[in-house]
């Protein structure tokens, strides 16, 4: 019996240490927000933390193997160099078929990164003579002409000195009075005398402060957005641009995948800094990082929304982790936590 019990001491403490002793080989790929590096060599972001948090909750040591793309970390995983990789992994079919997947932890779709350009003035007088402008124009013009009448018909008979006249007379004498009004010119060559005439002049001067103001706001909206555009408009404008995308991301199979022509670069970072310098129109990568990577950039630089490009971050598993369903578990019991919430907030804050 005393044997007995010795064995099954030796058989527990055996497990207890092994468990103890569990490291797992961590590839991690820079990418800000959700994998960073601080100059001391201290990694943090939304991936790490997420997983020094499952690693606490499983004794796991963690031993970080830097990697430096996202096809390498695959590569890595499918190799069983790695036992997990950490950064901004999408889960796809293509990857699937070599690696495996935690639970999805963060949303996010794809974005276009494109420089904001000036129109100039060839623009501007364009939109001065649009069909727009000249509805709004045409519009404005029968207003003043139907008070400038209304007008007329209340004064013309009491006042014929300034509204008198010939019919053609009246009525435009009725809407100079009206345009003079609107836009607080007020000559006083022409004034109401009669009651009603006074009545009319009255409503007439608020409602037109109300519509000169809408008007010019109006106006001056259209013409500024008109003023600045971007290289490109949409997905459909990527094949005729200089379109970049990040080597090994799903950027690059979301383009390969619509036969839309790019040139691949290393990181984000060295595509922005080609859309600075010019010498690209437009990156193609993930929405969440771009905005992350341009929120303090005073370049202008718009994030367009890649329609259809929906994708899930997980942590990335080499295949027949034994590990998987704890990881999962541990991985659901954070991301629903009031900590977890703390941590996105202080990362990327409200976007």
């Amino acid at each position: 019996m005393k044997l007995l019990w010795q064995t099954l001491f030796v058989l527990v403490f055996l497990s207890s240490a092994s468990h103890a002793q569990q490291t797992m080989r961590v590839g991690i790929k820079s990418v800000p927000p959700f994998a960073m590096q601080s100059e001391s060599g201290e990694w943090t972001g939304i991936s790490v933390e997420l997983w020094k948090e499952i690693a606490k909750r499983q004794n796991w040591e963690t031993e970080w193997v830097p990697i430096s793309s996202a096809k390498a970390q695959i590569s890595a995983l499918s190799e069983l160099k790695i036992d997990v990789a950490v950064g901004a992994l999408s889960m796809t079919p293509e990857r699937e078929q070599f690696i495996d997947f935690s639970y999805s932890f963060f949303s996010t779709g794809l974005g276009i990164a494109t420089p904001l350009k000036d129109s100039g003035w060839t623009s501007l007088l364009v939109q001065l003579v649009s069909p727009a402008f000249l509805s709004a124009v045409g519009i404005l013009a029968v207003l003043l002409l139907s008070v400038g009448a209304l007008l007329w018909l209340v004064e013309h008979k009491r006042n014929p000195e300034q509204f008198g006249g010939s019919f053609s007379n009246g009525i435009g004498n009725g809407f100079w009075w009206s345009a003079v009004t609107m836009t607080t010119v007020g000559y006083g060559d022409k004034a109401p005398i009669t009651r009603a005439g006074r009545l009319l002049a009255t409503i007439w001067m608020f409602v037109s402060v109300i519509t000169i103001s809408s008007f010019t706001a109006a106006i001056a909206s259209s013409v500024t957005l008109n003023q600045i555009h971007t290289a490109v408009d949409g997905v459909e404008d990527l094949d005729r641009v200089r379109t970049l995308v990040v080597s090994g991301s799903t950027g690059e199979q979301a383009l390969a995948s619509r036969g839309v022509r790019s040139l691949a670069v290393a990181t984000p970072e060295d595509g922005l800094n080609s859309l600075k310098s010019g010498k690209a129109d437009a990156l193609v990568y993930d929405e969440a990082v771009l905005r992350y990577l341009l929120r303090n950039d005073d370049a202008k630089i718009d994030v367009l929304n890649f329609s259809g490009s929906k994708q899930d971050y997980a942590l990335g598993l080499r295949s027949g982790f034994e590990f998987r369903e704890n990881l999962n578990l541990s991985l659901l019991e954070i991301t629903r936590s009031s900590d977890w919430q703390y941590t996105m907030q202080t990362f990327i804050g409200n976007n």
